[in-house]
């Protein structure tokens, strides 16, 4: 006998009877599984946002990895062998924000000895509104009857439709003219539009526009002496710099008329009446050729206006002291 034949009758004497005695201590009948173990393992998300689909995958180890099926309940669908699937879409209320969601399903497995057995399998997670982002800059606020367009974005449903106010687009245009105004955010469901939630803004008057002064084509300030020979006032609204860079066709400004008063000395003030402007420019008026050194004019403007987009002119609020001017005659 060779030195190899040898060793391999010692280990088969020494080992053989271990291996019956474990092979006897195995107890197969109809019940057992094919598995290493029947506690079935879900791998599944925790958190989704509303209308987004949860997903979980159920493993189980077969034996033959073979012959495993899948079935859920009520809203709870099995996607193949292994893999289920929600739509979240109408397990919030709208005035609900998040929620705790159970299910329910059963894995069917083959058995050794023939058929099938049912393992439970059950789970929660948890369904929430997404958040609603404006896009655009500077979308705290909207300024009051001017063209703000706004973009909506919803992180986690980056890839669906979504519905503005009634319309499907992810960008709106509003114009205001209220305190506050709002957009209601859907997306397309299978039963129908599902709510995500809603952005609310303030709103606001645009900044404040700077009044101008010149005087046959110099800059002038208030409280400046001018020659009685040469009063001629032409006034300019000059919106702020940054809303026109953003807002350029709602920032056209224009004075419909100005009302003039003269002041002689310790007297009271006089009004000489009220002329429309052209263009900005005060017409000429008889009554300053009678005017003296030292006389003040007093001119206050009326009907300051901003032209918006649609061509509408919007009354222009600001106190009497930002549009009164007076002057000296010289």
């Amino acid at each position: 006998m060779s030195v190899k034949d040898m060793r391999y009758n010692v280990m088969l004497a020494l080992y053989f009877p271990i291996l019956l005695y474990a092979m006897s201590t195995f107890d197969l009948d109809d019940s057992t599984i094919a598995v290493g173990n029947v506690q079935p393992y879900l791998d599944a998300e925790e958190t989704v946002v509303l209308g987004q689909p949860f997903q979980a995958r159920a493993m189980l180890a077969v034996g033959a990895g073979e012959g495993l099926s899948l079935s859920g309940s009520e809203a709870f669908m099995a996607s193949g062998d292994s893999m289920f699937v929600m739509e979240t879409g109408n397990l919030l209320a709208e005035n609900e924000d998040v929620k705790e969601v159970e299910y329910a399903a059963t894995m069917t497995v083959p058995q050794i000895g023939g058929g099938t057995r049912e393992v439970p399998i059950t789970g929660t997670f948890t369904v929430r509104r997404p958040e609603i982002v404006a896009v655009n800059a500077g979308e705290v606020a909207l300024y009051r009857q001017c063209r703000n367009e706004v973009r909506i974005d919803v992180p986690g449903l980056e890839d669906r439709p979504l519905i503005l106010n009634g319309t499907e687009a992810r960008t709106l245009t509003l114009a205001p003219s209220g305190q506050t105004a709002g957009i209601r955010v859907e997306t397309p469901g299978p039963d129908g539009n599902v709510f995500l939630g809603s952005k609310s803004f303030a709103v606001i008057d645009p900044p404040r526009p700077e009044i101008r002064v010149a005087n046959a084509g110099r800059a002038v300030n208030n409280g400046d002496n001018l020659p009685r020979g040469r009063f001629a006032l032409n006034f300019s609204v000059q919106a702020d710099q940054e809303f026109a860079q953003r807002y350029p066709s709602d920032a056209r400004y224009g004075v419909g008329s100005a009302t003039v008063y003269i002041r002689r000395g310790l007297t009271a003030s006089e009004r000489l009446g009220t002329y429309n402007l052209s263009g900005g420019r005060l017409p000429a008026i008889r009554a300053l050729a009678s005017a003296r050194p030292g006389d003040r004019i007093i001119v206050q403007l009326n009907n300051v206006y901003r032209l918006n987009y649609a061509g509408t002119s919007v009354g222009v609020s600001l106190n009497e002291g930002s549009r009164t001017f007076s002057f000296t005659i010289s």
